[in-house]
């Protein structure tokens, strides 16, 4: 058994206000990472702003990060970080939170240049604080930074492990989230339990994790196909996208991310709906056991119907011929990209998943 997860995690209404004293014992001095639009639009950087202030952390504001961010964006925002501060504060979508944790680990090695973000190698890094405003992607918990990589014209994780050192989830932020945002992070964070638990990696504990969120997840159809906004349903989701990056967070993704990445950089689908397309045909693949298992937890009379929910609530991928024959030789020709799938992955498989998954023209 082996079990790891040191984020300082809460989960409550006006949780950064009543968690003002925590984000203060991190630091002096706060390097605000966050997107163009949504953190202003639903009250989260003015809530961070106040605590702040209240308890005289200086502060600046890096509002330029992009979805999907590139090497390029963090490196732009290390460039404008202030003189001396001390920690990071990560606020929004997965692209915000993924992208602090970057930045962090950069501002703690200012001598590095950018090759430093794919460098394997036991590293430090700035203290970082994520505040997470969807339902997905679960980075408030994990040690992952996924980044655009345009010289590969993908996506990759970072090798160096970025732990939080404390989550703050305030479910009421999603009030103000479009009902499609709702939708492709929730199917993210159903990802994240499925490819957790048919995993090599998978283990009692992360298993545990997958469990007790796809049995929550059950519910999760009818309150985004009926648009239903409360409290109730908005914990609901902020808490399955926290137990799926606890469980990824000891196994990392399988084959529906990774096939997912060219799918995003190349026609940018949104990553929810770019990894929910393969999910079915993934766990059509697994063995008898596992299939079954999920589909139970989660409701679903049947492979087909998981299928179709997806796609009802996402939409249809349609690719060509040629971008799907690429993702495939991609992944052929990095094993290490397959290595989590706990069944055989060879041509005749991707080929499967693919035919079965999109529309392929």
């Amino acid at each position: 058994m082996y079990y790891k997860l040191p984020v300082e995690l809460y989960c409550e209404k006006n949780c950064i206000l009543n968690h003002t004293d925590d984000i203060a014992s991190i630091g002096k001095s706060a390097y605000i990472i966050t997107g163009k639009h949504s953190s202003k639009e639903n009250g989260s950087l003015s809530d961070v702003e106040n605590a702040l202030k209240n308890r005289n952390i200086s502060y600046k504001i890096y509002d330029n990060i992009c979805e999907n961010p590139s090497i390029e964006n963090v490196m732009d925002a290390v460039s404008k970080a202030p003189s001396g501060c001390d920690f990071v504060i990560g606020i929004g979508g997965g692209s915000p939170l993924d992208a602090s944790k970057a930045v962090s680990l950069m501002l703690a090695n200012p001598e590095k240049s950018s090759d430093f973000l794919y460098e394997k190698c036991i590293s430090e890094h700035l203290p970082v604080v994520t505040i997470p405003t969807t339902c997905g992607t679960g980075s408030e918990v994990t040690p992952y930074s996924i980044l655009t990589i345009h010289k590969k014209r993908t996506k990759s994780s970072l090798p160096h492990k970025i732990y939080p050192a404390l989550a703050l989830i305030d479910p009421m932020y999603l009030n103000s989230a479009p009902a499609s945002v709702l939708k492709n992070t929730a199917i993210d964070a159903l990802g994240h339990l499925i490819e957790s638990y048919i995993n090599a990696n998978a283990t009692n504990i992360s298993k545990m994790f997958c469990n007790y969120a796809l049995s929550m997840w059950k519910a999760i159809p009818y309150i985004l196909k009926n648009n239903i906004r409360n409290y109730e349903a908005y914990e609901l989701l902020m808490m399955i996208s926290a137990y799926a990056g606890m469980a990824i967070s000891h196994t990392g993704t399988s084959l529906p991310h990774k096939m997912s990445y060219t799918v995003t950089y190349e026609q940018n689908v949104a990553h929810g709906k770019a990894v929910g397309a393969f999910l079915a045909a993934y766990v059509k693949n697994a063995d008898i056991y596992s299939c079954n298992h999920i589909l139970s937890l989660c409701g679903f009379a049947s492979v087909k119907v998981m299928a179709d929910t997806i796609n009802e609530l996402c939409g249809r991928i349609k690719i060509s011929k040629e971008l799907a024959d690429k993702s495939i030789n991609d992944l052929l020709n990095n094993p290490q990209k397959t290595a989590n799938c706990p069944y055989t992955v060879n041509e005749e498989v991707l080929k499967n998943i693919y035919k079965e998954s999109v529309i392929i023209i």
